[in-house]
């Protein structure tokens, strides 16, 4: 897969072929999303409403012995409960590092440690905003820390989030074989269908970029148009060439999330129940789970599809799937509202100052 070559000189920023750079700079420097009105939004209550909805449905009907739950999580043993959050954030830095690369692959070159950071910002941002606002926000935050075109920053996202799906559906098949052999419960066909659907098409329309088909379509375009798509189509398809380092990168993110999910269980002292191949085929569910945007982060929905599966995958008993998912939420949801947020409360402290800075100096 690939397109023509781009002379570098010309890779940061790039632009439609016949776009002049300052009117390209115009296109690429759009103001970036209003997430401030969007967190106290009716939009962003009712998805908080309806993941407490879901939640309050599923404990009513799951028959679940909360005294026997909350005495598993009392127990816990708290240096495996923090390998376990030292894991989830070592999966965050590997996609900094993978963004970084994807990044370098469409002819830019960017601070590992920054993309790090916005990568934490932006999963704050979809923890707590639904349709996953948080993609979009770090497009806009890479092109103001980093310089690059929000539009090619945009398709490397897309890109990442293909890669994602396509490995974990990939992950998804070897573990249920591991697991399951020729005996799949019918709880996880669903979301083995609706991957394999999404993955499909993604795959579909990223090859239908990378030849080029419908060029006379996107010509007929407004102009500005045609070159935030042409920047698009640029960093979706480039960033995965060539594939194989970000797909063994992306490999190595959701074995660390497996890993994570398999120290909470220990920390738990349930890993009677479980092996490993079941700890990242659970982890592989509930993160599929979350591409669904309705909820921020999923919340409510993760949550009900990990205890299920849980007791469909390990004949895990209610009460100790509700605390492996209450622990564990804790961590991949939990952690990244705190973390998160420090450092998105520190990336608009930055900008702030960037802003005072350059005021009198373009005065």
């Amino acid at each position: 897969m690939s397109l023509d070559p781009v002379d570098p000189a010309q890779a940061r920023g790039t632009v439609g072929p016949h776009m002049p750079a300052d009117q390209a700079e115009a296109v690429e420097t759009a103001p970036a999303p209003p997430l401030a009105s969007r967190f106290v939004s009716w939009r962003t209550l009712v998805s908080f409403l309806v993941a407490a909805a879901i939640v309050v449905v599923a404990v009513r009907q799951g028959g679940i012995n909360w005294s026997d739950t909350w005495d598993h999580i009392r127990h816990a043993d708290l240096r495996l409960y923090v390998l376990a959050l030292l894991a989830f954030v070592g999966a965050m830095a590997l996609r900094g590092v993978r963004w970084h690369w994807l990044l370098r692959n469409a002819g830019e070159h960017c601070g590992t440690f920054s993309l790090f950071e916005i990568v934490y910002a932006s999963f704050f941002v979809n923890c707590v905003i639904p349709a996953k606002m948080g993609d979009v926000y770090r497009a806009f935050l890479v092109r103001q820390r980093e310089h690059v075109g929000a539009s090619k920053a945009l398709g490397t996202i897309i890109a990442e989030r293909l890669l994602d799906l396509i490995v974990l559906m990939g992950l998804l098949v070897i573990t249920g074989a591991l697991t399951f052999h020729n005996r799949v419960p019918g709880a996880l066909v669903p979301y083995v269908i609706a991957g394999a659907i999404l993955a499909a098409f993604g795959i579909t329309v990223v090859v239908v970029m990378a030849t080029g088909r419908g060029q006379s379509l996107v010509r007929r375009l407004p102009e500005r148009v045609s070159v935030r798509y042409e920047n698009f189509r640029h960093g979706t398809v480039q960033s995965l060439s060539p594939w194989p380092f970000v797909t063994l990168l992306t490999v190595g993110v959701w074995c660390l999330e497996g890993t994570r999910l398999g120290l909470v269980v220990a920390a738990l002292n349930l890993t009677s129940y479980m092996h490993p191949s079941q700890f990242l085929l659970v982890a592989l569910v509930a993160a599929l789970v979350t591409t669904v945007p309705f909820t921020p982060g999923g919340l409510g929905l993760v949550e009900t599809a990990m205890v299920g599966v849980l007791a469909t995958v390990a004949d895990v008993p209610r009460s100790a799937g509700v605390s492996i998912t209450v622990l564990d939420r804790s961590i991949s949801y939990g952690s990244v509202v705190v973390i998160g947020f420090v450092f998105f409360a520190l990336t608009h402290v930055r900008s702030a100052r960037t802003a005072r800075v350059a005021g009198p100096s373009s005065a």
